[in-house]
Parts: structure tokens; sequence; C-alpha cells
């Protein structure tokens, strides 16, 4: 298929030249890059989407980029490569080191982003192994990054959202469309790329109702999903324009040129008004975190915000609760049973 990794810097592991105790020497060793093309044809039969696939791509070039040159085979790689290179990952590397816009002080990945990439590893080698492309499984022992802190993804406080809100000039088109965006994921908690594929046929201007196809959702299952009246006002603004000046077929998230607007350049506009504001941390999948925390903080309950989510889990949707010491105390005082029965009796401790 001809696809080439691309280097990603850093510390060289050390090979185990050991071979594994049930390996002949008449068997085929197969070198990496044919090992991950006989899985990915497999997972491409099996229908697993293309933002998937580039995951597994992604994974396997950022491991072997840090490998020594001369580990150039499937076999070679151990347990006690892979322990190192989890080891490089949380001490060692720089988050987006090669993007000059995104590239972070510090050293270490999180540690769900290094679960990202160990899961995809299992996955292959669990793959590699059973299709008798190596004889022992590197991963079969090597389990999860723990972490004590829950938190994955935190939700924008208050004020971070007042300044992000107050910072757009509805006067310009750009910056009303990416305010117009960012109510939207406020308001229904959409994935980003859920977002920024809607199309007119998926907007129901009078049931106020969102339609995600399968194709487009992550978990393959259609939902719809409620909007308030306030954002679909501007939604209809917004498709309005789009459709005069590009035609009644296109998204409803358009670039000034007429191509649809993507996630990367949501993600890189987001980033410079990050620096402009002074805001640690901004990207397109912590709105969505802060509609579920204040989806719940605002009365609603977890099985219903699961549905909205599109979680298979509830476990994952837990994950996305995530609240500072003030939301505690705000929600502490507002259902303290104590409060309750002193305002009730106007009783005096």
């Amino acid at each position: 298929m001809g696809r080439r990794f691309i280097v990603e810097r850093g510390p060289k592991a050390k090979v185990d030249r050991q071979p594994n105790q049930d390996q002949k020497s008449s068997e085929v060793l197969y070198t990496i890059t044919e090992a991950v093309e006989i899985f990915i044809r497999a997972k491409e039969a099996e229908g697993i989407r293309n933002s998937t696939i580039k995951g597994y791509f992604d994974t396997v070039r950022y491991l072997t980029d840090w490998l020594r040159e001369d580990v150039k085979f499937i076999d070679d790689i151990t347990p006690s490569i892979l322990r190192d290179y989890i080891k490089y990952l949380r001490m060692d590397r720089i988050p987006y080191e090669e993007d000059t816009n995104r590239k972070r002080k510090g050293k270490g990945l999180s540690v769900n982003t290094i679960n990202i990439r160990l899961r995809n590893l299992r996955t292959m080698f669990r793959f590699l192994h059973k299709e008798g492309i190596i004889n022992v499984n590197p991963t079969a022992n090597i389990p999860l990054v723990r972490d004590d802190e829950l938190e994955e993804v935190p939700g924008l406080t208050d004020e971070e959202l007042d300044a992000i809100l107050d910072s757009y000039d509805d006067n310009l088109f750009a910056q009303w469309r990416d305010k117009t965006l960012v109510l939207l994921l406020l308001d229904t908690g959409l994935r980003i790329n859920e977002a920024l594929s809607l199309t007119s046929e998926q907007l129901d201007f009078r049931d106020l109702t969102i339609f995600v196809p399968s194709q487009i959702a992550k978990n393959r299952k259609y939902r719809e999903v409620p909007i308030s009246r306030e954002v679909a006002k501007r939604l209809r603004q917004l498709l309005d324009e789009t459709q005069q000046y590009f035609g009644d077929n296109c998204q409803l998230f358009m670039n000034a040129f007429g191509e649809d607007f993507t996630a990367d350049a949501f993600r890189r506009r987001l980033n410079r008004l990050k620096r402009k504001l002074g805001i640690e941390r901004l990207h397109p999948h912590m709105f969505r975190h802060t509609f579920a925390r204040n989806y719940i903080l605002n009365g609603g309950d977890i099985f219903t915000l699961q549905k909205i989510l599109d979680h298979a889990d509830i476990q994952t949707t837990r994950k996305y609760i995530q609240m500072d010491k003030e939301h505690l105390r705000q929600q502490h005082n507002k259902f303290s049973p104590v409060r309750k029965l002193i305002n009730r009796k106007g009783r005096k401790l």
C-alpha cells in the first residue's frame, strides 16, 4: 500500500535481541511495516472508519520513530521495549513538540493520551498474535497507565466562558460563525466533527432538534439532540447566510472561501484566542465537557445526559462530569438538608 511512517523525535530504545522461546528459525519474520499493513487491511475489511485507521497509523508511527533504526521486525518489539516507551511518554515526551502553535511547556503526555496509544497497540498486537504473525503478544501483561486524577478533560469556568463569548465580534463573519459554533457545542454537547458536518437536512427548527445520523456518530447510532430556541435562531441565521453565498447543498459551517470549515481550522483559531485571553487550555472537546458538567449542575439527570452525549457506557459519562471546588460548594449550599431545615422553620443554631 506504500504508506510510510514519519519521524517523531525522542530517545532511542535499547533492542532486546533475544528471540522468543517458541520462535523457530524457519518461521517468516515480518517487518514492522509489513505487519502493520496486514493489520490495517483487516481493519479496513471490517469497515472501520478512516479516522480510526488514521489513529492506528499515528500510534504505530509514534512508536516506530522512537525505536532504534535497527528494530525492523515486529518480533523485535518486546514488553521491555514497550515499558521503556511508556516511561518516555510519561517523563520525556514534549506535548505537540512538532507543532509550534500547540507546543506546550514541560515534559510528559497526559495519562489519557498515553492510554489511547496503548489501547491501539494492544488491539494491533492482539490481532497479530491471533493471526500467527508474531509468536508472543508483547502487550499481554502491560496494563493501562493509572492516574490518581480522574479528570481527563476539564470544563471551562464561567469566567472563561464569558471572556470567550465577549471576545467575538458579531460584525465579522468568521467570528460570528465561531461564536455560533461555541454556543452550539455548549448547548448540545455535540462532538466537534458532528457539529461541523451539519447540513440543513439535519436541522429541525420547528421541533428544535438536531439529527445525528449513524454515519457520523462515533458509536454509529442515530440520535436526536435537542437545542435551545436561542441557539436555533443563530443556526437559522447562519444557514440562511451560507446558503445565500454558497448554495443550498453547503454545510452549515463554511469558511469565507466556500470550503467546509474543519476541526483543525477551529482548533487553530481557538489556540490564537487562548493566547489572546490568557487561558491555559482551550480546545473543542472542552465545550463538550462543560456542557456535561453544567447540564448536571442545572438539574439534569445523568441517564438523559448519557443519551445526549452518545455514550455506550455510563461510566464514560461520569468522567465527563468534573466539578471544581466552587461548583461543589454551590451545590452543597443549594441542596444541604440542614439549610432546608433551618430555612423552613426559621430556626437558629
